[in-house]
């Protein structure tokens, strides 16, 4: 994607405050005094057979993008890749959980757009409100900040079990699931409380790809602590056969400023590459606001693990310790 936006002029109206200088999450524009939009789009193929799932996880993963800046979902619109032939009663499921998933998230769905493609597509382009002065981006990290994960890795994993294996474990697919259907509005809330530095989410990039991002808009180094990082159960012992597309892409892209040090399995650092579906928030916080950050997020379902920290060091770079 650098390559592509290599050529691009880069807007220069005052009004942006967050564009794709930094890879951010989401886009935020000044519409005036006191008041931002940010705005987001992003699209889902099916890594589960039902369709109502399917749209709860696609819309979490496109309204994780505004939670993840900060901001406060308003309205939704559903784009739609759909096979024409298909039955659209899979179609009316798909839009049903996603609309459920926009209505827990206080926000509405305002319409949408549809075309013809031979592989269903689906997901969201987000507006929000966010208050100018209280933006998180993932370029503000601060040296000594711990790092908290909301969410466990392993969607790929997940993924590739649905497509290839004839009946996933249904401890890993209730697990998976639930974690891909769950909101980060929770996560976004208490970050917000806590005086977070920096936050990005866990999507296509995958953890490392994504911190590399923080890192390099920081100017920071950061440290994963490999056996701190929560997983989906049995995706760990399921990933040495069963790697992720994006593994390879991501890591392709990222591997040069990611650094292992020490015993870090090779399914684990599989795990680390390969893209997530609707993941978590990754949130750098100082230490002293980690317990706060748990005790308002743990009681209500939402997971808050310390992951590692924010570091001196070359910036932009990311090692891995055992």
């Amino acid at each position: 994607m650098a390559q592509a936006l290599e050529g691009l002029e880069r807007p220069d109206d005052p009004r942006l405050l967050v564009g794709i200088s930094t890879a951010d999450d989401a886009g935020v524009f000044l519409l005036e005094e006191g008041l931002a939009l940010v705005q987001t789009v992003d699209l889902l193929t099916p890594m589960v057979e039902d369709p109502y799932t399917f749209g709860r996880i696609a819309a979490a993963n496109s309204l994780s993008d505004v939670y993840a800046m900060g901001g406060t979902p308003l309205t939704a619109l559903n784009v739609v890749g759909f096979p024409a032939p298909m039955d659209k009663r899979v179609l009316g499921e798909i839009l049903r959980g996603g609309q459920d998933a926009v209505t827990e998230a206080g926000a509405v769905v305002a319409g949408g757009h549809t075309f013809n493609e031979k592989e269903i597509k689906y997901g969201l382009s987000v507006t929000g409100r966010i208050d100018p002065k209280r933006i998180i981006t993932n370029a503000a990290a601060r040296v000594g900040d711990a790092l908290v994960l909301t969410k466990p890795l392993g969607c790929g994993v997940f993924a590739q079990a649905t497509m290839t294996q004839d009946e996933v474990d249904p401890e890993l697919y209730e697990a998976a699931t639930a974690s891909m259907m769950q909101l980060n509005r929770v996560a976004s809330e208490a970050m917000l409380a806590c005086d977070a530095s920096a936050a990005t989410d866990i999507t296509g990039y995958g953890l490392l790809g994504h911190t590399q991002e923080m890192a390099e808009g920081s100017g920071v180094r950061v440290r994963f602590h490999a056996r701190a990082i929560p997983f989906l159960p049995k995706v760990v012992e399921m990933a040495a056969g069963l790697q992720d597309p994006g593994t390879t892409m991501n890591e392709s892209s990222f591997a040069s400023r990611v650094e292992w040090r020490g015993d870090v399995p090779a399914p684990v650092r599989g795990i680390l590459w390969e893209s997530q579906s609707s993941g978590g928030l990754l949130v750098a916080l100082r230490p002293e606001r980690v317990r706060d950050f748990q005790k308002r997020v743990q009681p209500r379902g939402v997971l808050a693990a310390v992951v590692g920290e924010v570091t001196a060091g070359e910036p932009g770079t990311v090692e891995v310790v055992p």
